[in-house]
């Protein structure tokens, strides 16, 4: 089976230590929910989830290394807040985890890029 991109979600791009740990140590699962323990729906970085909003925007951003784990995980598009460059949500679902080539290719025709301009900004 397939995965089909459901009505109102996006795609985020993100990557992970080999561990699956992110900043200041956050355990990310290989698969499924998850959810920012200190969720503030602010525009600045931290509390909350990280990623490239369909894997546009600062690629500096990310790890590069080569023992990264390269994950895309969906969101609700309309909880998504712009920061220039990235996004925050408060939870999401990992739906792909692995190297950067597969997850550029998951992404890839999963749906309609939303724009950073449709994105709330406070």
């Amino acid at each position: 089976m397939s995965y089909v991109l459901p009505a109102g979600k996006a795609l985020c791009l993100r990557t992970n230590n080999k561990d699956m740990t992110s900043y200041d140590g956050f355990q990310w699962p290989e698969a499924g929910y998850v959810a920012a323990p200190d969720w503030q729906p602010t525009p600045e970085c931290g509390n909350g989830l990280h990623g490239l909003l369909w894997g546009a925007g600062k690629a500096s951003l990310l790890n590069w290394d080569s023992t990264a784990k390269w994950l895309v995980v969906e969101i609700n598009a309309d909880e998504a807040i712009n920061l220039d460059g990235k996004v925050k949500f408060p939870h999401c679902h990992v739906v792909y985890v692995g190297d950067r080539h597969g997850a550029a290719a998951f992404i890839v025709g999963k749906g309609k890029p939303m724009p950073f301009a449709d994105l709330p900004r406070f």
